[in-house]
């Protein structure tokens, strides 16, 4: 189910997924598991990932363009629940001009459904209720945590779309939606290290691997599911169905750090966590806003600071594309702190490097998500 689901909606080429209106969110198509016992975990060492206003998760399927990533922010976290929002924004060029490039998905899930809800309803359709009662949407429940950690298997219930075949069906608006049941199980108790950049340095969080089996008549399907081993806050990490891999590969925390400062005091040199651009473009996802407000209050702090912004890719695609998309990218960056942040134009300067300093392989779906990067550079740097 995931595999078909992904590959219609997400894994198709740009001019063909500019088709789609109904988005399934990949980040949460992972949300079909239970994360499990966090007691078997040394609390003290994971990191922790608490849902909050401003957290920014972003997911990636690997499909030949490159890595096609989705950012979900956190816009509210109250007692009332979560509101998240997505923003999707396709580039290159689409043939069927009708359709819009640029749609926003928002779900808002009550508290009382991220504490009890058995369910997840994981389908994003344009102009649909941001609500969907007794269903949670990136994360499952408390308590079917606390279930699965008691009895180690437990019923669950999805929703997904109707209709997806796979590559073989790529046209047509998809507006059916079908609920799946079947089980969740545990599938090891013990916990397994998953690789994520949190705050732009990479580090290992606790997961729990599960399995999932469902059905609605004749469909039938199942999948290897991770999730953070986390009862608060049982976040989708990673699932493997078929050929298709999900997973995800950078969670920003709204905090206000002074590791950037210090970094480019001692060492000229700093990544920005938390710039976010549409896929294979130059285009600033909205979720970047916070980290731009934080450099123009950084460049404002010290002004007699000149910075380099400097733009890096991973190796998808040709070095000539990959050199002119960096090159775009640091420039997006540099353009938006001056005309929306009134920095001074002659304290910045950009420039782009394409894939020819990585910092990891490109070899893995993190390796690259670790390259693609920005970062700020003081004339002191070596």
């Amino acid at each position: 189910m995931i595999r078909r689901v992904c590959r219609t909606l997400f894994a198709f080429r740009p001019t063909i997924r500019s088709r789609v209106r109904f988005a399934l969110i990949e980040f949460a198509l992972a949300a079909l598991a239970i994360v499990a016992p966090i007691q078997v975990l040394h609390a003290q060492s994971a990191p922790q990932i608490p849902l909050v206003t401003g957290l920014t998760i972003v997911s990636a399927l690997h499909y030949p363009e490159g890595d096609r990533e989705n950012i979900v922010n956190v816009a509210e976290a109250s007692s009332a629940g979560a509101l998240y929002a997505w923003t999707y924004e396709q580039h290159g060029g689409g043939d069927v001009t009708h359709l819009p490039d640029r749609a926003k998905f928002r779900r808002f899930v009550r508290a009382s459904d991220l504490a009890g809800a058995p369910r997840l309803d994981a389908v994003f359709p344009s102009g649909a209720p941001e609500e969907s009662p007794g269903f949670t949407a990136f994360s499952i429940s408390r308590a079917a945590y606390q279930r699965l950690l008691s009895e180690k298997q437990m019923p669950y219930t999805i929703t997904t779309v109707q209709g997806v075949g796979g590559l073989g069906k790529l046209g047509g608006i998809f507006a059916s939606r079908m609920t799946m049941r079947g089980t969740l199980s545990l599938a090891s108790p013990r916990p397994e290290p998953m690789s994520v950049l949190l705050d732009g340095a990479r580090v290992n969080v606790p997961t729990l691997r599960l399995k999932g089996s469902f059905a609605l008549q004749e469909q039938k399907d199942v999948m290897d599911m991770w999730v953070l081993a986390d009862s608060t806050h049982p976040l989708i990490l990673r699932v493997v169905d078929g050929t298709d891999v999900l997973q995800t590969i950078r969670i920003d925390l709204p905090t206000k750090d002074a590791a950037i400062e210090r970094e480019l005091a001692t060492a000229c040199r700093a990544e920005i966590p938390g710039i976010y651009f549409a896929f294979n473009s130059a285009a600033l996802d909205p979720a970047s806003e916070p980290a731009l407000s934080e450099m123009s209050k950084l460049l404002a702090k010290h002004s007699d600071w000149m910075l380099a912004i400097e733009g890096h890719t991973d190796n998808i695609g040709g070095d000539a594309s990959n050199q002119m998309l960096s090159t775009k990218r640091a420039e997006a960056v540099r353009t938006a702190l001056v005309a929306r942040y009134h920095v001074a134009a002659a304290r910045l300067r950009s420039a782009g490097f394409g894939a020819t300093r990585p910092r990891e392989p490109n070899t893995t779906i993190e390796g690259r998500a670790r390259n693609r990067r920005v970062e700020l550079v003081r004339p002191c740097a070596k």
